[in-house]
């Protein structure tokens, strides 16, 4: 499903201070995968635009015929209170 247009379109968005995503096939749909430890070391404004980043992948995907969601990844294991 993730074909080769889907991909140019994709990388021609510059990602917001080296926010890495994955795109993921499973077929039926696609999943934009973010990790977790990425994410808890942005600020407000970074994480403000990496959500208009992945929304703009997003709607780019969609465009192109793909189901799309998204798919955080967690990558920190924590204990009972949610902290490291």
């Amino acid at each position: 499903m993730y074909t080769d247009k889907m991909r140019h379109a994709v990388r021609s968005v510059k990602p917001p201070k080296d926010f890495q995503i994955t795109i993921a096939d499973y077929d039926h749909f696609l999943a934009i995968q973010f990790y977790e430890s990425h994410w808890r070391h942005l600020n407000d404004n970074e994480r403000l635009r990496c959500i208009q980043y992945m929304t703009k992948v997003k709607n780019i995907l969609e465009s192109l015929g793909a189901n799309v969601s998204l798919d955080p990844i967690l990558d920190i294991k924590y204990n009972d209170e949610r902290q490291l």
